[in-house]
């Protein structure tokens, strides 16, 4: 049906389920702290006129937009049982994004999870 990560082994027969939020795009603190730097090389010559504009393109409406799949996740009970669909802003399920197909990022993001879990 959708394209998405093979089940994580360590999840199996725990009870937990693993979803993720796709929010979109919204001006938010983590946004507007990124640094020129992170941005593609051809687009950062322009870097100060996006931060100009994206208040007033993606401002406080986008944020709370963006929250829905968030919540949806948090608060439905039909998705209580569903595991490792990723939810884009309308809260459908969508295919996962690139990245998260990769391995070594998934393995990556699993280790900051567990040390940050403790």
């Amino acid at each position: 049906m959708f394209t998405r990560p093979r089940g994580d082994e360590r999840l199996r027969g725990t009870g937990v389920t693993l979803n993720v939020a796709c929010p979109g795009h919204a001006h938010t603190s983590m946004n507007r702290d990124v640094t020129s730097g992170a941005y593609p090389a051809l687009v950062r010559p322009v870097v100060p006129l996006l931060r100009l504009a994206m208040p007033v393109l993606y401002g406080q409406r986008v944020v709370v937009k963006a929250s829905r799949s968030s919540v949806h996740l948090a608060s439905d009970p039909r998705v209580g049982g569903v595991h490792q669909p990723c939810f884009d802003a309308r809260c459908r399920p969508t295919s996962w994004p690139e990245a998260v197909l990769d391995q070594h990022n998934r393995d990556t993001v699993g280790e900051v999870c567990e040390h940050l879990a403790g």
